[in-house]
């Protein structure tokens, strides 16, 4: 029986862990492979190339993110191979067996982890048994049943994660791993709080695969753990490999909670932690006490700028802090107060999501209570509650669009600072900007880059004027076009490389030939594009 596992990534550059532990879980035994589309591909391409395969058996993985497109994708196979065997596994469809198999024409339903019973639904169907498997649904057969997988049997099965299939894109991709599953908290929006208890793979496993990711060309690598802080040893060690087998241009990417980041962790990553090796995704959603306890996310908020304060002080590791709108207690003018909160450390990116109503989750179970509208079709977002009107919601959408343009691209980064460094509200700016966009009529789309640095500084007083200008020269690798008027006439320009080489003992040619000279403030910025790299300095007037 030839069986294909597989899923719809939403980018290309992302890869599906699960995809290959089931793969390395039944390749010995079965004929079975496995391959990776995005939602970006066309239906019809994805079902034409799967039917070339001559296949009995399909098998998708399903998310939020990826649902629409696979409940079309089994319609068309369905009509043009109907006795192909189609089965749904994934968090999007665990919890909720029956519904997908009411409007899916799928064949079977997967609940939980796959690596055990996935096997055992292929040795089933094989041998044409009766398929009697916990957490394995059908029609006629709904199992209440979330697979848990041991931890030791996964161990034992080949490594999934530098698999022959993968060399040659490893280094332009991400690689997803895990050193634990479960979560220690109870999140009522995650569906991580559905899960019982935290299980951890055992260090010589971890160090092993670990040792496979360190020599490989994965440049980053992105660890799956709800909270990789749980246990501090467990961190250390995992660190502590990373930190002494690392290859140059690797990132190691880890999902944190702060406010109980064991302090010998956080000395560990000080002390030794090479500069640019982590990134760190920390999960704050709200400052709102009265909304962290309805989610049953209880964090002490001290603690954790503490922490963020001390992982940022040395420039060691990038942050990626994480807000939600949406939450039950919080109204706008709350909300705009959280965002200012967290906004307030200034980390490299402060992603602001909008609350999902995820199938499974406490929150989605009780949305009458807290009069949560939200959309009936994936990604489940939540169009309004109690507290936040539709308008409300089109604000802070507003915003984000404004934060995600000028603060997470890390485009401007002198400039944002600057005017950060001058506003109260960083969120009353945004949405400011966002309301100033819209009635100039700018692109929100389609845009070219010169036209991002125009709109905000057409929007800025003149004093922001000069660092736009240098943050722009800074994005390229070759000399750019100019959306401003030169700092400088051509004659002064060419007195000032002069003075300049004279001063600072510079190569002349290089800097006449491949230069770009302006004045900011009260220094002359000289950019040199050569070779497709971009190297630049300051020199102080006079």
């Amino acid at each position: 029986m030839k069986t294909l596992i597989t899923t719809l990534n939403s980018k290309y550059i992302h890869t599906s862990l699960s995809l290959r532990l089931l793969y390395v879980a039944s390749y010995h035994r079965f004929d079975v492979d496995f391959k990776e589309y995005t939602i970006k591909d066309s239906l019809e391409h994805i079902v034409d190339d799967l039917l070339s395969m001559h296949l009995d058996m399909i098998a998708f993985s399903c998310y939020i993110w990826n649902i629409e497109y696979i409940d079309k994708l089994c319609h068309m196979l369905r009509q043009r191979q109907p006795d192909i065997i189609l089965a749904l596994g994934g968090p999007e469809v665990t919890y909720e067996p029956q519904y997908f198999l009411e409007h899916i024409p799928v064949d079977y339903i997967l609940s939980g982890e796959g690596e055990e019973i996935f096997p055992q639904l292929l040795e089933s169907l094989e041998k044409k048994q009766d398929v009697c498997l916990p957490g394995v649904s059908y029609r006629g057969h709904i199992s209440s049943t979330v697979a848990v997988a041991d931890l030791k049997y996964v161990e034992s099965l080949d490594s999934p994660y530098c698999l022959p299939q993968d060399q040659k894109d490893m280094g332009k991709r991400i690689l997803y791993f895990e050193t634990s599953r479960g979560c220690p908290f109870q999140c009522q929006y995650c569906l991580s709080s559905l899960e019982q208890g935290l299980r951890f793979f055992s260090e010589d496993y971890l160090k092993r695969q670990l040792n496979l990711i360190c020599h490989s060309s994965a440049k980053t690598i992105k660890f799956l753990d709800r909270s990789f802080n749980a246990d501090a040893n467990h961190a250390i060690m995992i660190l502590d490999y990373i930190f002494k087998h690392y290859q140059e241009g690797q990132q190691f990417q880890f999902e944190i909670n702060a406010d109980v980041l064991n302090q010998k962790i956080i000395d560990f990553i000080r002390e030794k932690a090479p500069k640019g090796l982590l990134r760190f995704e920390i999960g704050i959603q709200s400052t709102y006490e009265p909304t962290n306890r309805a989610v049953k996310r209880i964090q002490n908020f001290k603690r954790l700028s503490e922490v963020i304060t001390m992982l940022m002080q040395d420039g060691q590791c990038d942050l990626h802090l994480d807000l939600i709108a949406g939450l039950p207690y919080e109204t706008y003018e709350r909300f705009a107060q959280s965002f200012d909160d967290v906004f307030a450390f200034r980390a490299k990116e402060l992603q602001l999501g909008f609350l999902k109503l995820l199938r499974g989750t406490s929150l989605r179970n009780d949305a009458k209570d807290y009069g949560y509208v939200y959309q009936k079709e994936p990604p489940y977002e939540m169009l309004e509650n109690k507290w936040l009107s539709h308008d409300d919601m089109e604000k802070i959408h507003m915003a984000e669009d404004m934060l995600e343009k000028y603060w997470n691209s890390g485009r401007f980064v002198h400039t944002m600072n600057a005017v950060m460094d001058d506003v109260s509200s960083p969120f009353a700016f945004f949405y400011d900007l966002s309301c100033f966009y819209h009635e100039k009529q700018y692109k929100k789309i389609g845009y070219q880059l010169d036209e991002l640095y125009l709109y905000l500084d057409s929007y800025l007083p003149e004093k922001y004027h000069d660092l736009l200008i240098m943050d722009y020269l800074l994005q390229f690798k070759v000399k750019p076009k100019k959306w401003y008027q030169s700092t400088l006439t051509p004659q002064s320009k060419k007195q000032v490389l002069r003075e300049l080489s004279q001063k600072y003992q510079l190569d002349s040619e290089l800097l006449f030939r491949y230069a770009i000279v302006e004045e900011i403030q009260d220094h002359y910025l000289v950019v040199i594009y050569k070779d497709y790299q971009c190297q630049w300095s300051m020199y102080k007037k006079g």
